[in-house]
């Protein structure tokens, strides 16, 4: 599908789209902190501006999710049935904390394992490091073989071209029912839409041009992709279902779109401020750092129904069945003479 289509589809209705619109979702976005961005990758050519959608109500369930570690490490005992995010980056610092986010991770929640690419980018590493490529997945999948809602995120290169991070999509050896690509919001459209048809899981990470989230072309770009989104799923009549869609650290933003998730570290680095509240000052402090994906969240939309978190369960007892009835039926066969 080509940009000319996408914007033609999108023009008949399946979004609204104005500049004023947009720009009011910028200023609604600028009483949050500036988060640091996922890239430093220059600009890909700019495109028609498109708006954000109103903010919608209740269309979808939204989950946060806080970054990790958190200390001192028994307070975190108060998020007990939420959704965590560990970076491999900081997996040194995480320590035995990793355990406790396996063991309090909620029923319906995530673990979102990250490649910490951007932290590490900072130290001079690289996802093209064969090192860091095979340590790193070693990690992860680890965390997915002992806890079932754990979702990786496959490695990506910061400030690399839209080619290098095909490519580790390509090649990486997460499984890829539980693997989620990341698509940096100065990559094309068209790349966006091919993430969504192969992934149960994308990721969205601010980059080059739509570094910040609280500037009036990254609520643009979101609400071009998002309206991109819709058009390639109402356009497929059927054929496609968009998958889980994470929004990377701009959690502050997320709830003016279509997202099933946003990570933020607001609680582990900022509960300290708050100690003087008493007993249960965290997950006070996360509910209110939540509040505004959990004023738009609603009941389980079609996609979320069809793209159930644990849908890779189903999938692998499917196949040990089948497997088990194809080994049944060799076995039956005729030895040759």
């Amino acid at each position: 599908m080509t940009t000319d289509t996408i914007q033609q589809l999108i023009a008949r209705g399946a979004l609204a789209e104005t500049a004023e619109l947009a720009q009011e979702t910028a200023a609604e976005a600028a009483d949050a902190p500036v988060e640091a961005p996922a890239t430093a990758t220059p600009a890909a050519p700019a495109e028609a501006p498109a708006a954000a959608p109103e903010a919608p109500v209740g269309t979808l369930v939204r989950t946060p999710v806080y970054g990790l570690p958190l200390n001192p490490r028994p307070l975190l005992e108060q998020l007990k049935g939420a959704s965590f995010c560990v970076s491999y980056a900081t997996r040194g610092k995480l320590g035995s904390q990793l355990e406790d986010a396996i063991r309090l991770v909620g029923e319906g929640q995530i673990l979102l394992v990250d490649n910490g690419a951007f932290s590490l980018h900072k130290q001079g590493v690289t996802a093209r490091d064969e090192s860091y490529l095979e340590g790193y997945e070693a990690w992860a999948q680890d965390i997915l073989d002992r806890c079932d809602q754990a979702i990786a995120v496959i490695p990506d290169v910061i400030g690399g071209t839209e080619a290098e991070n095909a490519d580790l999509v390509r090649t990486t050896m997460l499984p890829f029912d539980r693997a989620m690509p990341i698509w940096h919001m100065h990559e094309s459209i068209e790349y966006l839409l091919y993430l969504c048809e192969s992934f149960d899981y994308v990721g969205i990470g601010s980059s080059g041009k739509y570094w910040n989230p609280q500037s009036p072309e990254w609520a643009a770009r979101m609400g071009f992709a998002m309206a991109a989104i819709e058009a390639w799923e109402r356009g497929s009549n059927g054929a496609y279902i968009r998958p889980r869609l994470h929004m990377m650290r701009a959690q502050s933003q997320a709830h003016q779109f279509d997202l099933d998730s946003a990570d933020s570290t607001n609680v582990a680095m900022n509960h300290g401020r708050y100690r003087h509240e008493g007993e249960g000052h965290v997950a006070r402090l996360a509910q209110r750092a939540a509040a505004k994906l959990a004023a738009v969240s609603g009941p389980e939309a079609e996609h979320q129904v069809k793209r159930p978190l644990l849908a890779w369960q189903e999938m692998a007892a499917f196949r040990a069945r089948l497997d088990a009835e194809l080994l049944e039926l060799w076995s039956e066969l005729p030895l040759a003479a």
